[in-house]
């Protein structure tokens, strides 16, 4: 094979390797883009503003494990509150217990709400809440 015809398939072969790369990073980044709402997210009050309301909480269920070892206390989740009032993102910002955190996520998704409004507009809300787990 002559060397010109070798330093073309190399050649050819590094482009297709180097724009396939391209084409999954770009197809990778829609896919995030697609995922990720696009509106603003607020995280402190300012004037003009009112807090999401809860309007719908179902309350956490003890799992089995943690009510055996008699484990007590309080879990906070960090949701966000959608300007339609559901709830997303939810994540632990203080544990308690693996399986009570589960729990706690599983409630929270649940949640509904009245949203947070500015200037009497609904917008998205990010809220720490507190699940309490006790027994009685």
């Amino acid at each position: 094979m002559n060397k010109f015809l070798v330093r073309n398939i190399a050649q050819a072969l590094a482009s297709t390797v180097l724009l396939g790369g391209v084409l999954f990073a770009q197809e990778a980044a829609d896919k995030t883009t697609a995922n990720a709402p696009n509106d603003t997210v607020y995280d402190h009050f300012t004037k003009g503003m009112t807090p999401p309301r809860p309007v719908y909480q179902p309350e956490a269920e003890y799992a089995d494990r943690p009510r055996k070892k008699k484990i007590q206390g309080v879990v906070i989740v960090t949701i966000i509150v959608n300007t339609d009032g559901s709830v997303r993102d939810p994540q632990i910002t203080k544990s308690l217990d693996k399986d009570l955190d589960k729990q706690a996520l599983a409630a929270v998704v649940k949640w509904k709400f009245d949203p947070a409004t500015k200037d009497g507009k609904p917008i998205t809300y990010r809220v720490p809440v507190e699940i309490n787990f006790r027994l009685y």
